[in-house]
Protein backbone atom coordinates (compact mmCIF):
# COMPACT_ATOMS: atom_id res chain seq x y z
CA UNK A 1 0.00 0.00 0.00
CA UNK A 2 1.43 3.36 -1.00
CA UNK A 3 0.63 6.72 0.49
CA UNK A 4 1.99 9.96 1.79
CA UNK A 5 4.26 10.31 4.77
CA UNK A 6 2.65 11.35 8.05
CA UNK A 7 5.26 14.10 8.11
CA UNK A 8 3.42 15.79 5.25
CA UNK A 9 0.86 16.91 7.82
CA UNK A 10 1.97 19.77 10.11
CA UNK A 11 0.21 18.41 13.21
CA UNK A 12 1.82 14.99 12.71
CA UNK A 13 5.24 16.53 12.12
CA UNK A 14 4.87 18.40 15.40
CA UNK A 15 4.21 15.14 17.23
CA UNK A 16 7.32 13.52 15.73
CA UNK A 17 9.38 16.51 16.80
CA UNK A 18 7.99 16.25 20.33
CA UNK A 19 8.83 12.54 20.36
CA UNK A 20 12.41 13.22 19.31
CA UNK A 21 12.75 15.79 22.08
CA UNK A 22 11.21 13.49 24.72
CA UNK A 23 13.39 10.51 23.74
CA UNK A 24 16.53 12.65 23.85
CA UNK A 25 15.63 14.03 27.28
CA UNK A 26 14.97 10.53 28.65
CA UNK A 27 18.28 9.18 27.29
CA UNK A 28 20.15 12.11 28.82
CA UNK A 29 18.45 11.73 32.20
CA UNK A 30 18.58 7.93 32.31
CA UNK A 31 20.80 6.32 29.64
CA UNK A 32 19.65 2.84 30.66
CA UNK A 33 15.92 3.56 30.44
CA UNK A 34 15.19 2.23 26.94
CA UNK A 35 17.60 -0.76 27.09
CA UNK A 36 16.05 -1.66 30.44
CA UNK A 37 12.48 -1.55 29.12
CA UNK A 38 13.07 -3.21 25.75
CA UNK A 39 13.30 -6.86 26.95
CA UNK A 40 9.86 -6.90 28.59
CA UNK A 41 7.42 -5.46 31.08
CA UNK A 42 6.31 -6.37 34.59
CA UNK A 43 3.35 -4.13 35.44
CA UNK A 44 1.57 -4.79 38.72
CA UNK A 45 -1.62 -2.94 37.81
CA UNK A 46 -4.14 -3.23 34.98
CA UNK A 47 -5.94 0.07 34.45
CA UNK A 48 -9.40 -0.09 32.84
CA UNK A 49 -10.24 3.50 32.07
CA UNK A 50 -12.06 5.83 29.74
CA UNK A 51 -10.74 6.85 26.33
CA UNK A 52 -11.04 10.50 27.34
CA UNK A 53 -7.88 12.38 26.33
CA UNK A 54 -7.88 14.24 29.66
CA UNK A 55 -7.24 11.08 31.69
CA UNK A 56 -3.76 9.74 30.81
CA UNK A 57 -3.25 7.10 33.51
CA UNK A 58 0.56 7.08 33.57
CA UNK A 59 0.69 10.86 33.92
CA UNK A 60 -1.99 11.33 36.58
CA UNK A 61 -0.59 8.48 38.69
CA UNK A 62 2.94 9.90 38.55
CA UNK A 63 4.17 6.65 36.99
CA UNK A 64 6.61 5.74 34.23
CA UNK A 65 6.19 3.79 30.97
CA UNK A 66 6.03 0.10 31.86
CA UNK A 67 4.37 0.62 35.25
CA UNK A 68 0.72 0.19 34.23
CA UNK A 69 -0.92 -2.21 31.76
CA UNK A 70 -3.82 -0.40 30.12
CA UNK A 71 -7.18 -0.87 28.46
CA UNK A 72 -9.29 2.19 27.66
CA UNK A 73 -12.71 2.48 26.07
CA UNK A 74 -15.72 4.77 26.13
CA UNK A 75 -16.95 5.12 29.74
CA UNK A 76 -14.70 2.30 31.08
CA UNK A 77 -17.26 -0.43 30.42
CA UNK A 78 -16.93 -4.21 30.63
CA UNK A 79 -19.18 -6.96 29.33
CA UNK A 80 -18.47 -10.71 29.13
CA UNK A 81 -18.73 -10.43 25.33
CA UNK A 82 -15.90 -7.89 25.13
CA UNK A 83 -13.17 -10.10 23.65
CA UNK A 84 -10.74 -7.18 23.46
CA UNK A 85 -10.85 -6.51 27.20
CA UNK A 86 -11.04 -10.21 28.03
CA UNK A 87 -7.84 -10.74 26.02
CA UNK A 88 -6.14 -7.83 27.81
CA UNK A 89 -7.06 -9.32 31.18
CA UNK A 90 -5.80 -12.76 30.18
CA UNK A 91 -2.42 -11.32 29.19
CA UNK A 92 -2.29 -9.21 32.36
CA UNK A 93 -3.19 -12.08 34.67
CA UNK A 94 -1.49 -15.05 33.01
CA UNK A 95 1.66 -13.40 31.63
CA UNK A 96 2.28 -10.62 34.14
CA UNK A 97 0.27 -11.84 37.14
CA UNK A 98 -0.86 -8.31 37.91
CA UNK A 99 -1.85 -7.75 41.51
CA UNK A 100 -4.61 -5.22 40.97
CA UNK A 101 -7.19 -4.23 38.37
CA UNK A 102 -8.49 -0.69 38.71
CA UNK A 103 -11.67 0.52 37.01
CA UNK A 104 -11.38 4.29 36.83
CA UNK A 105 -14.20 6.58 35.79
CA UNK A 106 -13.94 10.34 35.75
CA UNK A 107 -16.05 13.43 36.26
CA UNK A 108 -17.67 15.11 33.25
CA UNK A 109 -17.52 11.85 31.29
CA UNK A 110 -18.83 12.23 27.73
CA UNK A 111 -19.76 8.55 27.53
CA UNK A 112 -21.82 8.73 30.71
CA UNK A 113 -23.41 11.98 29.57
CA UNK A 114 -24.38 10.32 26.28
CA UNK A 115 -25.95 7.40 28.13
CA UNK A 116 -27.75 9.81 30.45
CA UNK A 117 -29.19 11.67 27.45
CA UNK A 118 -30.31 8.39 25.88
CA UNK A 119 -32.00 7.32 29.12
CA UNK A 120 -34.22 10.42 28.92
CA UNK A 121 -35.66 9.26 25.60
CA UNK A 122 -38.25 6.53 24.93
CA UNK A 123 -36.61 3.12 24.68
CA UNK A 124 -35.89 2.15 21.09
CA UNK A 125 -33.80 -0.52 19.38
CA UNK A 126 -30.17 0.51 19.22
CA UNK A 127 -28.99 0.94 15.62
CA UNK A 128 -25.54 2.53 15.55
CA UNK A 129 -22.37 1.06 17.12
CA UNK A 130 -22.38 3.83 19.74
CA UNK A 131 -26.03 3.23 20.62
CA UNK A 132 -25.43 -0.51 21.00
CA UNK A 133 -22.29 0.02 23.05
CA UNK A 134 -23.84 2.58 25.41
CA UNK A 135 -27.13 0.70 25.88
CA UNK A 136 -26.18 -1.07 29.15
CA UNK A 137 -25.08 2.25 30.62
CA UNK A 138 -28.34 3.91 29.54
CA UNK A 139 -30.21 1.04 31.21
CA UNK A 140 -28.21 1.61 34.40
CA UNK A 141 -29.11 5.29 34.25
CA UNK A 142 -32.81 4.46 34.06
CA UNK A 143 -32.56 2.39 37.25
CA UNK A 144 -31.29 5.50 39.05
CA UNK A 145 -34.30 7.69 38.24
CA UNK A 146 -36.14 8.99 41.32
CA UNK A 147 -39.69 10.25 40.85
CA UNK A 148 -39.03 10.40 37.10
CA UNK A 149 -35.99 12.60 37.68
CA UNK A 150 -32.72 11.38 36.13
CA UNK A 151 -29.57 10.90 38.20
CA UNK A 152 -26.84 13.52 38.21
CA UNK A 153 -23.91 12.89 35.92
CA UNK A 154 -21.62 12.48 38.93
CA UNK A 155 -23.88 9.79 40.39
CA UNK A 156 -24.02 7.90 37.10
CA UNK A 157 -20.21 8.02 36.83
CA UNK A 158 -19.88 6.49 40.31
CA UNK A 159 -22.59 3.87 39.85
CA UNK A 160 -21.09 2.89 36.52
CA UNK A 161 -17.70 2.21 38.13
CA UNK A 162 -19.37 0.15 40.86
CA UNK A 163 -21.28 -1.85 38.25
CA UNK A 164 -18.14 -2.56 36.22
CA UNK A 165 -16.28 -3.75 39.34
CA UNK A 166 -19.19 -6.11 39.99
CA UNK A 167 -19.21 -7.27 36.35
CA UNK A 168 -15.49 -8.01 36.49
CA UNK A 169 -15.73 -9.91 39.77
CA UNK A 170 -18.36 -12.14 38.18
CA UNK A 171 -16.56 -12.77 34.89
CA UNK A 172 -14.85 -16.06 34.00
CA UNK A 173 -11.41 -14.49 33.47
CA UNK A 174 -11.27 -13.17 37.03
CA UNK A 175 -12.83 -16.30 38.55
CA UNK A 176 -10.27 -18.46 36.75
CA UNK A 177 -7.46 -16.29 38.12
CA UNK A 178 -8.80 -16.72 41.64
CA UNK A 179 -8.96 -20.50 41.17
CA UNK A 180 -5.43 -20.56 39.79
CA UNK A 181 -3.75 -18.20 42.27
CA UNK A 182 -5.98 -18.65 45.31
CA UNK A 183 -5.69 -15.89 47.89
CA UNK A 184 -2.89 -14.32 45.82
CA UNK A 185 -5.35 -13.68 43.02
CA UNK A 186 -6.05 -10.26 41.58
CA UNK A 187 -7.91 -7.56 43.50
CA UNK A 188 -10.43 -5.36 41.67
CA UNK A 189 -10.90 -1.71 42.66
CA UNK A 190 -13.11 1.21 41.66
CA UNK A 191 -11.94 4.82 41.47
CA UNK A 192 -13.11 8.16 40.12
CA UNK A 193 -10.67 10.74 38.75
CA UNK A 194 -11.72 14.34 39.31
CA UNK A 195 -10.89 16.48 36.31
CA UNK A 196 -11.58 19.62 38.29
CA UNK A 197 -8.63 19.19 40.65
CA UNK A 198 -6.59 16.21 39.39
CA UNK A 199 -7.30 13.93 42.37
CA UNK A 200 -8.46 10.31 42.47
CA UNK A 201 -11.18 9.14 44.85
CA UNK A 202 -11.51 5.54 46.03
CA UNK A 203 -15.10 4.24 45.98
CA UNK A 204 -14.40 1.65 48.71
CA UNK A 205 -15.65 -1.23 46.59
CA UNK A 206 -12.52 -3.39 46.33
CA UNK A 207 -13.07 -7.11 45.80
CA UNK A 208 -10.55 -9.94 46.03
CA UNK A 209 -10.51 -13.74 45.93
CA UNK A 210 -12.22 -15.70 48.70
CA UNK A 211 -10.04 -15.77 51.82
CA UNK A 212 -7.75 -12.91 50.82
CA UNK A 213 -6.54 -10.47 53.46
CA UNK A 214 -7.25 -6.80 52.60
CA UNK A 215 -4.16 -4.64 52.89
CA UNK A 216 -1.72 -7.52 52.50
CA UNK A 217 1.18 -6.67 50.19
CA UNK A 218 1.34 -9.13 47.33
CA UNK A 219 4.53 -10.50 45.79
CA UNK A 220 4.62 -11.43 42.11
CA UNK A 221 6.04 -14.84 41.27
CA UNK A 222 6.70 -14.88 37.56
CA UNK A 223 8.47 -18.20 37.34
Amino acid sequence: MSGQSSLSYPEMLELFEKNDKWAAEVRKRDPGFFPRHYPGQRPEILWIGCSDARVPETTIMGCQPGDIFVHRNIANLYSPQDDSLNAVMMIALQNFKVKHIVVTGHTNCVGCQTALNVSLLPTTKAATPLQKYIEPLATLSRTLFVDKRPPSLDLLVEENVLQQVKNLAECDVIKNDWKRRGTDGVRVHGWVYHLEDGTIRDLNCSIGPPGHVPGQRLVNNYF
